[in-house]
């Protein structure tokens, strides 16, 4: 009977002694846990590389000069002209603009605020390409509208929105002082991510 009241302390010892160590549970506090879920769902900050170009407009090219802008070239040999890239990814519907290039054309019209894009063509191209610089990483120079430039990067096929079709026509009208035209439903169309770019500006 001794025996049995000293297993029955030692049980009921081991019982108290789980339950002093059990975690204790800290009320939730409703007010630190918004806080932090209004600091995750803030949107993201630009980088460093988008703050810094913004600070770095390029300056103005001289009648005859060639510049280069963004990365070197990495794909060796001359360029090809931008009329025949376009043609052979209308051609390939599987096209998937993964691959880079390097095309030569002509600089259209260049964004006149920080030269963040410009639109390339040649004679045998009807609708301009969009050139956007990768991860808004460089500008080019604004007074380069008519330049001779070859351009590397990604040309992909893409559809824009109403209201991006729309913000790049009020840009372009801007630009050439003219009402804007109206954007009406999406638009399916190419445009060019660039990694590298060299200009050459017209003599006077």
């Amino acid at each position: 009977m001794k025996h049995l009241f000293v297993l029955i302390l030692i049980a009921a010892m081991a019982v108290g002694c789980d339950a002093a160590e059990e975690e204790i549970v800290e009320p939730i506090d409703l007010d630190d846990r918004i806080q932090r879920f209004e600091v995750y769902s803030e949107e993201p900050a630009e980088t460093e590389e988008a703050e810094e170009a913004e600070e770095e407009l390029a300056e103005d090219m001289e009648p005859g000069e060639t510049r280069h802008f963004g990365a070197e070239f990495t794909i060796e040999g001359e360029p090809v002209d931008l009329a025949e890239v376009l043609a052979a990814a209308a051609e390939d519907e599987e096209y998937a603009g993964d691959e880079p290039v390097k095309v030569a054309a002509q600089v259209h019209q260049v964004c006149k605020n920080k030269g963040c894009w410009f639109t390339l063509s040649t004679d045998a191209v009807d609708i301009p390409v969009r050139v956007r610089m990768l991860d808004y990483g460089f500008f080019v120079s604004r007074n380069t509208d008519g330049a001779d430039v070859i351009v590397e990067g990604t040309l992909a096929r893409t559809t824009i929105s109403e209201d991006m079709a729309q913000h790049y026509a009020d840009d372009v009208a801007a630009a050439e002082g003219v009402e804007p035209e109206v954007v009406e439903g999406e638009q399916d169309t190419f445009e060019f991510t660039a990694t590298g770019i060299s200009m050459t500006l017209p003599e006077a």
